[in-house]
């Protein structure tokens, strides 16, 4: 079984990780899954100059998370590839799903933040997206 992990350095994707460590014995390799945000401005019709310095800040906190993931993974001493990709105006869940078809994962293991009200309206849910989509097992784990 191949299991990709969505990962993003919360306490949510932490705790998605332990988890599915936990199934190593039922699991050949995992990819752990860093999705860069996709900088917007403040409106459709507002243009604007995002400095490249930004999207270099992106990057080295991608590979800062992905390196706290993969002290994770050494300990465990099992076979994993550590995948960082941009969204690109996409939605993060479509990233998701498509890098789990391409690596032929059998599960997905993501966590969720628990965000209600304003703060899901804003910022969406991740997890939510997955699971509408999936054509795949989704398992979804919460912080603790």
């Amino acid at each position: 079984m191949k299991i990709l992990v969505s990962y993003d350095g919360s306490e949510g994707a932490k705790e998605a990780l332990k988890y599915a460590l936990e199934l190593k014995c039922n699991c050949d390799e995992y990819y752990v899954l860093y999705v860069i945000p996709t900088i917007v401005g403040i409106s459709a019709s507002f243009d604007s100059y995002i400095p490249q310095s930004v999207y270099e800040g992106q990057d080295k906190t991608a590979n800062e998370i992905l390196e706290k993931a993969k002290k994770v993974l050494e300990k465990d001493d099992v076979k994993y590839e550590l995948i960082k990709a941009s969204s690109n105006g996409e939605e993060i869940p479509k990233i998701i799903l498509e890098t789990a078809t391409e690596k032929g994962a059998d599960l997905i293991v993501t966590g969720t933040r628990k965000l209600h009200g304003f703060s899901k309206l804003l910022l969406g849910s991740v997890s939510s997206g997955i699971i509408a989509h999936a054509q795949i097992p989704v398992t979804v784990v919460p912080p603790k």
